[in-house]
């Protein structure tokens, strides 16, 4: 940085974070050594931890206020935060290289102390300079914000006009900080708040269900919600935990927002890969996002431009931060050391293309109502134009969808992915729930969803990886098909089976397939389910027996959709007759529906109305996925696919799939693929076999179209010659 005067100036709240960890007996040396025991070490905390950072980040000069002896500084006088350390696994993904190595994060927060009355900080600020070309707030609501004597020069001189980062924290834009710097600073401030401060404040945003929802719903928030104080804002940065964040501008009348995301994961994933917790997440991410900003509007950026290039340096460092923790056990006695925050360690602003993260950015449509947030289902997929589409499909089959689909969300549950915001909000809405009830002792009676789709469309198999992802352990799964069942005794039996189970302190997911088939008269089976849905209790002749804590998932056979079920969809030509309507309120259709939590249309890999035009994606996934599972040998070492372009073409664009998911399944297992090394058109099976899960004419044609084209194109050649 070559500007006048390079410095930047940090300040704000204060804390003393006090790390504690274990040890373990010694067999020698004094007395105390010989049992288990704890070690404490005090480190600078709140604006000092985010100096400390910035220090690493830019490499030039920072000052901040500074603390002596902090080790003595009682919390009667300082505000004190309390953790209490853990080794925990660098990992828990499979395929990291580092999963076995063991990091220091934190395995329980004890929470602060604080000083019981006003008393002096002990804080000195010798350096502080009027001249700062930046200067960062840490305004953590605790007291800073109130007290205008402690406000750094650059920001109180009328002449000066640094760049301001502030992170703030709830109560959001109130105290008298904020006047100052909302007046005074306004057109060259940057506010970093967390979606989750925005959310206490009133702000009503969706939290992992998809990334279009949660942005539409952000911008909704913006335009209509006057009550935070935050709109007609210059750069507003909000984080979306470590998986994404909202760059929100406003100049002149118009608002323009951006979205940055991690396409693999939603708002809270990442975490869910590295055991235990961080703090000091939202200073190493202010730390990046400073720091970039300073370099870019020295080199001439305008600020919002910087402040939009920053996001991702912001990201990448707190998933950093979180990756190091505290750092590895050394307990050597040469080697050892305490844990210590890795704010010395500059690799962890290394970019994204250097560290393999992929964060993908896209403008947020703002085709906003004040009657709905998101009239159009707004969905960064069906962007993209149908001959990319098809493209793309391609990709996905040959190398994989992250390959291909670098800037589409990514639903990921276990084996299953999609890329359709509809199901993917609906399995992120399923996930919760089951996390919800699997993880919390309080809930006894059974928690009930349904999945509807088409036959063979994978619905057992989507809720299955669901719920594997949370507690593949403790999941027990039980199938049962009522349109087998003859009599109530089949039902009551099924029950007796889903019980043992759970006195075995396992966890059932139980499917009753069809549920909605006839039984004594049309969807005769619902009332039965009434009272184990909801006391969690059957009836054997005169006795009541508890079912215990379960998951039953109740499949639809004769309805596709849940839509169908109920009667609800309103644009639905197929919806019920008045007579329909009848036998569905006479067999308690309405009771059963209200004790159900949770519901999942899955779509599969036929195309579903004229709108839905990334069903190829969705057809493009599943033979991927179906290929890894049935025929490895046809990948190469980079797992990238040997197929044969007509084939590929085919499998991909043929009309439909008689049998949806069951007859892309069928067409693997009867190719002749044990063995090869690419799929051929000569390994596939015969006409007649294909006949039975698709239009086998079509499916020919697609396999030889290249073909025809290229003869075409040579007598066109030809003619053109001659004229």
């Amino acid at each position: 940085m070559e500007s006048k005067n390079p410095t930047i100036v940090v300040t704000g709240d204060v804390c003393i974070d006090w790390l504690q960890w274990p040890t373990n007996p010694e067999d020698a040396g004094l007395n105390w050594k010989l049992y288990s025991g704890t070690r404490m070490t005090a480190k600078p905390g709140g604006a000092l931890l985010l100096a400390d950072f910035m220090r690493t980040a830019t490499g030039i000069t920072v000052v901040s206020p500074q603390l002596k002896n902090i080790d003595k500084i009682p919390p009667k006088v300082l505000l004190h935060s309390n953790a209490e350390l853990e080794l925990f696994p660098y990992s828990s993904d499979r395929r990291d290289m580092d999963k076995d190595r063991m990091v220091y994060r934190i395995g329980r927060c004890r929470g602060f102390t604080g000083p019981t009355a006003d008393a002096p900080v002990l804080l000195s600020f010798e350096d502080d300079d009027p001249r700062a070309y930046m200067v960062v707030l840490d305004d953590a609501g605790n007291g800073f914000r109130d007290d205008e004597t402690r406000l750094p020069l650059a920001i109180q001189d009328e002449g000066a006009k640094p760049i301001v980062v502030c992170k703030m924290h709830r109560p959001l834009a109130s105290g008298d900080l904020w006047d100052h710097i909302s007046k005074k600073h306004s057109e060259r401030l940057v506010v970093v708040v967390t979606a989750d401060d925005l959310r206490a404040s009133g702000m009503n945003i969706s939290r992992s269900l998809s990334w279009e929802r949660t942005a539409k719903e952000f911008v909704w928030q913006m335009a209509y919600n006057a009550g935070l104080g935050l709109t007609g804002f210059t750069n507003l940065v909000v984080r979306f935990g470590l998986e994404g964040a909202i760059h929100y501008t406003f100049a002149g009348d118009h608002a323009t927002a951006r979205l940055y995301f991690d396409p693999t994961m939603s708002e809270g994933d990442f975490t869910h890969n590295y055991p235990g917790k961080m703090q000091g997440i939202s200073s190493v991410f202010v730390a990046a996002l400073a720091a970039r900003i300073a370099v870019l509007c020295d080199c001439g950026d305008p600020l919002s431009d910087a402040v939009g290039r920053a996001v991702r340096d912001g990201l990448n460092a707190s998933r950093e931060l979180v990756r190091r923790g505290f750092g590895t056990d050394n307990t050597e006695p040469e080697h050892e050391h305490e844990p210590e925050y890795p704010y010395t360690v500059a690799g962890i602003y290394l970019d994204s293309e250097q560290r393999g993260d992929s964060i993908a950015d896209v403008a947020i449509s703002d085709q906003n109502t004040a009657e709905d947030a998101d009239p159009q289902s707004w969905c960064i997929l069906k962007e993209i134009n149908d001959p990319v589409l098809e493209r793309i499909a391609y990709g996905i089959v040959k190398e994989g969808e992250t390959a291909a689909l670098k800037n589409v969300p990514i639903g990921n549950f276990g084996k299953l992915k999609s890329v359709d915001r509809n199901e993917i909000e609906s399995f992120h809405s399923i996930k919760n729930l089951m996390r919800e009830y699997i993880e919390s002792e309080s809930y006894t009676r059974p928690l009930s969803i349904a999945v509807f789709g088409s036959p063979g469309s994978g619905k057992s198999f989507g809720i299955t990886e669901i719920a594997k992802s949370i507690a593949s352990g403790r999941i027990e799964i039980l199938k049962f098909n009522l349109s087998q069942f003859d009599s109530k005794a089949d039902l009551i039996s099924a029950f007796h089976k889903v019980r043992d189970l759970a006195l075995e302190g396992k966890i059932p997911l139980v499917f009753f397939d069809e549920f909605d088939s006839d039984f004594n008269g049309k969807l005769g089976w619902l009332k039965y389910f009434l009272e184990p849905m909801q006391d969690g209790k059957f009836m054997e002749r005169e006795t009541m027996h508890p079912i215990g804590r379960s998951i039953l998932v109740f499949a639809g056979g004769i309805n596709n959709t849940f839509e169908r079920f109920s009667g609800d969809d309103a644009d639905d030509a197929n919806t019920m007759d008045p007579e329909e309507e009848r036998t569905y309120k006479d067999a308690k259709g309405p009771d059963f529906t209200s004790r159900l939590r949770g519901y999942v249309n899955i779509r599969g890999p036929n195309q579903r109305g004229s709108d839905d035009t990334v069903f190829l994606i969705r057809r493009a996934m599943l033979l991927r996925s179906l290929l890894e599972e049935k025929a490895d040998n046809l990948f190469d070492s980079r797992k990238h696919l040997r197929i044969d372009d007509g084939v590929l073409r085919a499998m991909i664009n043929v009309k439909s799939y008689k049998h949806g998911t069951r007859s892309i399944e069928a067409i693997i297992e009867m190719s002749m693929l044990n063995g090869r090394r690419s799929w051929e058109q000569a390994y596939l099976p015969a006409k007649e076999q294909l006949k039975l899960h698709l239009d086998e004419e079509s499916f020919s044609r697609l396999l030889v179209s290249d073909v025809i084209l290229g003869a075409s194109g040579e007598r066109l050649a030809e003619a053109i010659h001659d004229r």
